[in-house]
């Protein structure tokens, strides 16, 4: 076989996979944004059934609920490290996620006893008014819906790319590409509530924990040897029962471990954390190793 065949052969053999992920991700990104839009379709749809009080309520509520949950856990701080078994600020944030969840749904309730739906409004302008303002109201919610929703695959995704090989975990980072390929890739970015380093550091974490050799780099970083030096760290680190229940992966036991919550209440480890620069670290631990020279001839 000549070069220029070897040539051809290799091309061909390194285009055929590029050309059976353009296959697979066009099909996606079409379903993707397909359910998209019937999802907005069907939340004008919803909206024009409630009217433009009812769903406007809905739509406000699940603006203001984010500020209510958040402030909830500002207030019950003390309280909720208490009360919750889990390490700062764990016990804050279901707190604050209850009480969002709180009120949005008191909000929907309310105002479908308080308020009339389009069916119920006299016909004319009137209904026309309350049908319209409802669908539009519907169109913003379902947008805030899908604005929350790409955060969420996102994240899935970026999870997915290092367990490719679990079931579904596939169609997950199909996803994921499909959102940040193409045109719409960009408005993605920028629209996209979680910045976007937190995805690589998701996937260099569990790059790391999936490799004993990336682990070791990882902890003979000097920055987390300068982290892991703290004395809080280190006198949990040194406890039999968080090492128990490290090696024995029961993560329930080791998130309600007392000692935990109060490494992470201590204002030296906090600041030490925030010190602590894990991108660089996460890049020196899985470097690759520099590859050996060839034999002299």
């Amino acid at each position: 076989m000549t070069a220029g065949a070897l040539r051809h052969e290799g091309t061909g053999a390194h285009r055929a996979p590029l050309q059976d992920k353009r296959k697979t991700a066009m099909p996606t990104s079409s379903w993707l944004w397909l359910a998209a839009g019937l999802y907005l379709l069907f939340e004008i749809w919803r909206g024009w059934r409630r009217g433009v009080v009812r769903h406007g309520v809905s739509v406000f509520a699940l603006l203001v609920a984010g500020g209510i949950g958040w402030i909830f856990a500002w207030m019950t701080g003390v309280i909720s490290d208490r009360i919750v078994p889990l390490p700062p600020p764990g016990g804050r944030l279901l707190f604050g996620l209850a009480a969002a969840l709180a009120f949005y749904l008191a909000a929907v309730v309310l105002s479908s006893l308080l308020f009339k739906k389009t069916s119920q409004q006299s016909a004319g302008l009137v209904r026309l008014f309350y049908g319209a303002g409802g669908g539009l109201c519907g169109l913003i919610f379902g947008l805030l819906v899908l604005w929350g929703g790409i955060s969420v695959f996102r994240t899935l995704g970026a999870v997915a790319e290092v367990r490719r090989d679990a079931p579904g975990e596939a169609q997950l980072v199909a996803v994921k590409e499909s959102l940040e390929a193409g045109a719409t890739g960009g408005l993605v970015e920028k629209v996209d509530i979680v910045p976007a380093n937190i995805y690589g550091l998701i996937t260099g974490l569990l790059r790391v924990t999936q490799s004993p050799e990336a682990t070791a780099r990882f902890f003979a970083y000097p920055g987390t040897q300068d982290l892991l030096g703290q004395a809080k760290l280190a006198e949990l680190f040194s406890d039999p029962s968080v090492a128990g229940a490290a090696a024995g992966e029961n993560y329930l036991s080791l998130l309600t471990n007392p000692k935990l919550a109060e490494v992470a209440s201590d204002p030296a480890t906090q600041e030490a954390f925030r010190n602590f620069e894990l991108q660089k670290a996460l890049d020196y631990a899985l470097q690759e190793s520099a590859p050996s020279p060839a034999p002299m001839p």
